[in-house]
């Protein structure tokens, strides 16, 4: 029962992301939301999810900026589900700070 329910939250988290990148050029960009929720979702629930999102952040110094950004104005739960995607490099070039729960 518990893999059907993480299978349903992945497929719920990238439908999520292909409806949020459909409607991110709106006027409102709900787009952006839907897509940040569902990169949320899909860290927490899915190792390839972390593992990509792990690679992009590797890749591009602007998305590392901007994820440690939101690092530092979430809550302790975000916060650590965020730093499991946190590159080495990144890691070791502005260290970790230990979160209270």
């Amino acid at each position: 029962m518990v893999h059907i329910k993480r299978w349903v939250i992945i497929a719920f988290a990238i439908m999520l992301f292909v409806v949020g990148l459909a409607s991110v050029w709106t006027p409102v960009p709900i787009g952006a939301v839907l897509m940040t929720f569902a990169t949320f979702l899909l860290i927490a629930y899915s190792r390839r999810g972390r593992a990509l999102v792990r690679g992009v952040r590797r890749r591009s110094a602007l998305i590392d900026k901007q994820m440690r950004w939101f690092e530092t104005r979430s809550k302790a739960k975000m916060v650590r589900v965020l730093k499991t995607t946190q590159p080495l490099e990144s890691r070791l070039r502005f260290g970790t700070r230990h979160i209270k729960p």
